[in-house]
Order: structure tokens, then C-alpha cells, then sequence
């Protein structure tokens, strides 16, 4: 189970997920720190949170089909319920492991003749369609399971103060800049306690055309972390 975290600063998005990827061999559980959860689709950046089996079957379908528009992607997102809940219908926890994976995603729409930014997330605990979208600032984050509602709640708050919304053009790195370092703290703060994230994270970020997604960083004893990302078109198959 992963953290997976989407802010919409505005001018741009903001999208970042830990890593770590928990497989289980003979009953015993094991990780993989090396799984590249941030996406680009045809229309931004995708990232997710929940069961592998599940979240793989959907990268595969966006890593090769157009999407134009949130249905699309929520059309992919059931189509790979489905398909999944069919393929392990015989696992007795198939449907929590469902119901505890998510999607948070960016895209451009057209408001009063002009494009705008938006954020989305698709998650069985959001309401009865599933999804939601989320204004500027206020931050969209699948935590892992392993964290009680309370503390989550309180993270939540605690981001949102937090965010840095950038006031003009001149003001887009330095707002990259701290909105990334929050996360990593947010990060690095929730991996001792719980096991299923890990240290290591990917950010995204989509501003108006353009999209770029970052290395898996490394976040140090002492918090810091290099991160370079380059801006270019949004993934066209």
C-alpha cells in the first residue's frame, strides 16, 4: 500500500506516490523499493494507491490508450475493477483490497473558453460515484492503510497550511520547491510507523501543456532529498 498525494497549485499540479511495492511469497510478505508509480496519460499525470494487481492492470491500459477526458479514465479505472475482481474472485479479501485502492489524477478543461487545470480522484471511500474533484490547494491523499483516520485527518491539515501557492510566474520553482519538500516530510515523518511506504518517492508535475516526472529520489537521514524534473508534452501513443 502506498501514499499517493495530488495538490492543484493553479498554474500547475503536483502528483507524488512512495515507491515501495509489498509482494507476498509462501505467506511472507517482501518489498520492492523500485516501482515508478507516477504516470503521464494523454491528457497529465496519473498516480495511484492499493492493490498492485489492480493498479498494474490500469498503467498498462493508459501506458497505450488516448484518453481526452476524465470518463475515459474512469471508464479504464472500472473496466480494471472488473477485470480484476474476476480474476481473483476466489481470494476472500479481493473485495477489501479493491476497496482500498485509488487514483489521483490531473487534466486540463475548458472553463468560460479557457483551459483549466484540474485535479481528480477516483477511490471507493469518496462517495457513491467514487469521485471527486479538488480545488486549488486542498490536497488529495490516498494514505496507507496502516494509518488511523485521526492521524490522517491531522496530516491533511497540517498539508494544507502548509501548500504554497505560487502568486505569479516568478514564484513557480520556489513553490515546486517547498510543496515537493513538504511532501518528502510528510513522507519520511509516516515511514517509521508504517511499513508499507517507503523513504524513496517520484513527483510529478503538469503545468498547462506540459507535463514532467521525476527519477525515484531518495530522501536522507536528514530530510533532504535532489529532485530534477523537465517539463515537456503529455504522453501521445
Amino acid at each position: 500500500m502506498t501514499i499517493a498525494i495530488g495538490i492543484n497549485l493553479d498554474s500547475y499540479a503536483i502528483l507524488a506516490a512512495d515507491t515501495r511495492t509489498i509482494y507476498h511469497l509462501f505467506g511472507m510478505p517482501f518489498h520492492d523499493d523500485n516501482s515508478s508509480k507516477v504516470q503521464k496519460t494523454t491528457m497529465g499525470l496519473i498516480t495511484g494507491a492499493g492493490f498492485s494487481a489492480l493498479l498494474d492492470g490500469v498503467k498498462k491500459r493508459l501506458a497505450t490508450e488516448q484518453v481526452r477526458n476524465t470518463e475515459n479514465v474512469l471508464r479504464i479505472i472500472k473496466e480494471g475493477t472488473e477485470t480484476t475482481r474476476n480474476a481473483w474472485r476466489m481470494h476472500p479479501r479481493i473485495e477489501s483490497w479493491i476497496e482500498q485502492t485509488g487514483w489521483i489524477f490531473s487534466y486540463m478543461a475548458v472553463l468560460n473558453d479557457q483551459p483549466v487545470l484540474r485535479l481528480g480522484a477516483f477511490h471507493p471511500s469518496l462517495n457513491r460515484e467514487m469521485y471527486a474533484t479538488y480545488e486549488v490547494g486542498n490536497p488529495a491523499v490516498i494514505f496507507p492503510v496502516e494509518l488511523d483516520s485521526r492521524t490522517a485527518h491531522e496530516i491533511h491539515d497540517l498539508v494544507v497550511k502548509r501548500i504554497k501557492v505560487p502568486t505569479g510566474v516568478t514564484d513557480l520553482q520556489s513553490s515546486i520547491e517547498q510543496n515537493s519538500t513538504l511532501i518528502g516530510t510528510v513522507i519520511s515523518e509516516l515511514q517509521p510507523s508504517c511499513p508499507s511506504i517507503s523513504r524513496r518517492f517520484q513527483i510529478g508535475i503538469h503545468s498547462g501543456g506540459q507535463t514532467g516526472i521525476s527519477g525515484l529520489v531518495d530522501i536522507k537521514n536528514d530530510g533532504t532529498f535532489s529532485l530534477d524534473i523537465k517539463l515537456d508534452g503529455p504522453s501521445s501513443h
